[in-house]
């Protein structure tokens, strides 16, 4: 059996996973023109034909790319191919109605976008969620059985590297731009003097945010949004509750490789990863009050930071590291494999 992939990084010294790279002629067509949605078509149309009868294709989900494989999966090769979707991320691309740029006179309205990820959905054998709680509203929202989906937890990306030991302490550390609930952070830390930084390199997300003086929001990239993340006193992630998918889950993960104690106000994912009470805490979105205590708690108790931040680590090295994460997925693969795959 192969797995062939489109993901830069699945494979280990256990299975080997063959990455499909764009062909010559695909890259005929650049990605960033209106010749893109040709530069899409065709290699998905590689990554299916490179899938043959005796392997399995992990397709990522976060572009467009795994949507056409999935139709011709479906019906130009028959459903001939064994094919997992990799992080089912549908809910960015169907949270907007809007005209089409080349047909303005058309609104692609929510429910269209539903019924065409629902289609390409039947094009694959299972599809890949990084919590429990994604499962029933997923399976509802495409009117697909449960069985459809299945979920294994996400990976800390920073643990593919040694961490940064910067015990400066002095400073609470949010970050990222997908669903961030910033204004409930911001709210909770006001008229409390913690000094708070928070990195979102989308500016689109920094803008509107309420300015305090104990307040800074910036864009950090890698490595710096890993060295401030290791330099916090603790990490908080504000999540907004969308009731279909969660987000923040390599945040959590990520904080846990670096010693960090997690306060997530996140209720789809967050209890997945984080031990309540013992590697940080779980509140529900939008807790503003909640999180208010629980930051002056934890800050004005740097032990108990510093020993949730190493319940933390060991939680991560055990659980939740990125050569655990690639051992669940190719051996998903081979499990799927030996249940849909042709062995003639």
């Amino acid at each position: 059996m192969r797995i062939v992939t489109n993901i830069s990084d699945l494979s280990n010294d256990e299975i080997k996973a063959e990455r499909v790279q764009p062909n010559w002629f695909v890259r005929l067509f650049p990605k960033r023109s209106l010749l893109r949605y040709f530069y899409h078509l065709f290699y998905a149309m590689q990554i299916v034909y490179t899938t043959t009868k005796n392997s399995v294709a992990v397709i990522d989900g976060s572009g467009i790319d795994w949507l056409i494989a999935g139709y011709i999966n479906r019906f130009l090769v028959r459903r001939r191919r064994v094919m997992i979707l990799s992080d089912c991320f549908l809910e960015y691309h169907l949270g907007t109605e809007r005209r089409l740029r080349f047909f303005p006179f058309i609104k692609f309205k929510t429910k269209w976008k539903i019924a065409l990820a629902r289609g390409a959905l039947l094009g694959y054998d299972t599809a890949l969620l990084w919590s429990r709680k994604q499962i029933a509203p997923h399976a509802k929202m495409f009117n697909l059985p449960e069985e459809r989906f299945c979920y294994i937890p996400f990976k800390s990306n920073h643990s593919k590297r040694a961490s940064y030991q910067l015990p400066m302490g002095g400073f609470i550390f949010s970050g990222g731009n997908s669903k961030r609930d910033y204004p409930c952070l911001i709210e909770a830390v006001q008229d409390t003097e913690i000094p708070v930084i928070i990195s979102a390199t989308n500016p689109n997300v920094r803008k509107g945010l309420k300015l305090l003086p104990n307040v800074i929001v910036l864009g950090a990239p890698e490595p710096a949004y890993a060295q401030l993340t290791a330099a916090s006193r603790f990490v908080v992630m504000p999540v907004i509750y969308s009731k279909v998918k969660g987000t923040a889950e390599a945040f959590f993960c990520d904080s846990m490789w670096q010693s960090k104690a997690v306060i997530a106000c996140c209720s789809i994912a967050a209890e997945d990863y984080i031990i309540d009470g013992e590697t940080g805490y779980v509140l529900p979105s939008g807790d503003v009050e909640g999180l208010r205590q629980r930051m002056l708690e934890l800050w004005n108790d740097p032990a108990r930071c510093e020993e949730m931040g190493r319940k933390g680590r060991e939680h991560c090295e055990k659980h939740f590291t990125h050569e655990h994460y690639i051992r669940r997925c190719l051996r998903l693969a081979m499990v799927v494999f030996a249940e849909y795959g042709d062995f003639n």
